[in-house]
């Protein structure tokens, strides 16, 4: 095709486009792709509102490592075994701080030392007193022996005087005599008693040492079996336990889940609780393994929230969901997963596309564009895509265009 040829047809075409231009060809084209835009604005379709969560897996059944029950108010943790290791049966898993329970041994084993003490000194002191009237005893038995022959010389080679005193004598030698036998047995009761206050004083510390002992033992706990070591959250918190931490007696530290069994537990914001209810379905993700789902349901929701964490002003209930299925040798305790829950659905709703939407002042404004101003909207529902207007609204900005038709519309 020779240059001068390849002219004549541009100058033939640009010929044509004008000539077309001049009937208003064109215009009416434009016009008709600016309806069908305006109309693809709105649509009937089928529409879904998800409610998503997030959360992370936990065992279905574990083995819960508690603080030990004793005399410690508050226990600090001194030592745990690394979280995420395998820790097999008899080694050492929690060590709580033992200086208190020690310092209280010292002090028992220093007071019942003392109080052996005081039990012998009382008792070589009783042995000591009881000697010392035996001897007294002893005299007197003597003396009243001699008074008892001369009281009996015969009164007619006595005088009437002198019989009387050796009498008189006689009778204060046995007075004397049963004196010191009381003051013994008086002597010997008190020091009993008084050994029995020391002893039983004593016993009560023995009891109390073996105790603190325990305590002492009960502060070093061992595995209980094989297992993977998963910190506790703190009540009331997400932050888990660490070393150097505080807890109450009876806490849950640690725990050594079965990993045969696995749920998901989702933080659902008090304001969404009340959208959710025992059995729903839940489509579950887990950040670890993109691209895969897990069924589930909702099999517990709790009666009362609890704060994210310590600082934070929002209340949140964790609600545990039930899997269809775990993938053992991969799931582990503490894995993120997210959830995705319909809490609505309906057909053939009145729907109108987000991206024409703007929230601009507190109010919905639709933008159709081609000049058009804005215009406000009250919209009833809401999705990622889709925002659901009432019939009486949809059919005044709709009028007569064509209105596009789909199945898909919340998908």
């Amino acid at each position: 095709m020779t240059r001068r040829f390849r002219s004549a047809l541009a100058a033939v075409a640009l010929l044509g486009a004008a000539l077309t231009t001049g009937c208003g060809g064109p215009t009416q084209a434009v016009d008709a792709e600016a309806e069908l835009s305006t109309s693809a604005v709105f649509q009937r379709g089928d529409f879904e509102r998800s409610l998503l969560l997030s959360g992370e897996l936990q065992a279905v059944n574990s083995i819960a490592i508690k603080a030990p029950q004793t005399n410690i108010f508050q226990m600090r943790i001194q030592f745990m075994a690394e979280e995420g290791s395998v820790i097999e049966s008899g080694e050492p898993l929690l060590d709580f701080d033992n200086s208190a329970l020690a310092e209280q041994v010292r002090d028992l084993e220093s007071r019942i030392l003392d109080a052996e003490t005081q039990i012998v000194t009382r008792r070589n002191a009783l042995e000591s007193a009881l000697k010392d009237l035996e001897i007294e005893v002893a005299r007197r038995e003597f003396e009243a022996g001699r008074t008892k022959l001369e009281a009996e010389v015969d009164r007619e080679v006595l005088s009437p005087r002198e019989h009387g005193e050796r009498q008189l004598a006689l009778s204060k030698a046995i007075d004397e005599l049963k004196e010191v036998n009381e003051r013994i047995e008086l002597t010997r009761e008190r020091g009993s008693a008084e050994l029995d206050v020391l002893t039983i004083s004593r016993d009560k510390l023995r009891k109390d040492l073996i105790s603190a002992q325990e305590g002492v033992d009960l502060l070093s706990i061992r595995s209980p079996g094989r297992g993977l070591v998963v910190y506790e959250k703190r009540d009331r918190s997400t932050l888990r336990y660490q070393e150097g931490d505080s807890c109450w007696p009876g806490q849950t530290v640690i725990r050594l889940p079965d990993l045969s069994a696995m749920e998901v537990v989702f933080s659902v914001n008090e304001v969404d609780a009340p959208l959710l209810e025992t059995g729903m379905s839940v489509s579950v993700k887990l950040d670890a393994f993109p691209g895969r789902k897990i069924r589930g349901s909702i099999s517990n929701i709790p009666s009362m929230a609890v704060k994210r964490d310590e600082r934070s002003k929002i209340a949140v209930f964790r609600v545990t969901t039930t899997l269809d299925e775990t993938w053992v040798g991969e799931m582990k305790p503490g894995m993120s997963a997210r959830g995705a829950i319909v809490v609505e659905s309906r057909s053939n709703a009145p729907l109108v596309a987000r991206r024409s939407v703007r929230y601009e002042g507190g109010e919905y404004w639709l933008d159709r564009g081609q000049g058009r101003e804005p215009e406000r909207i009250e919209p009833v529902r809401r999705n990622e895509r889709f925002y659901v207007l009432s019939e009486e609204e949809y059919a005044r900005l709709t009028g007569d265009l064509p209105v596009v038709a789909t199945t898909e519309a919340g998908s």
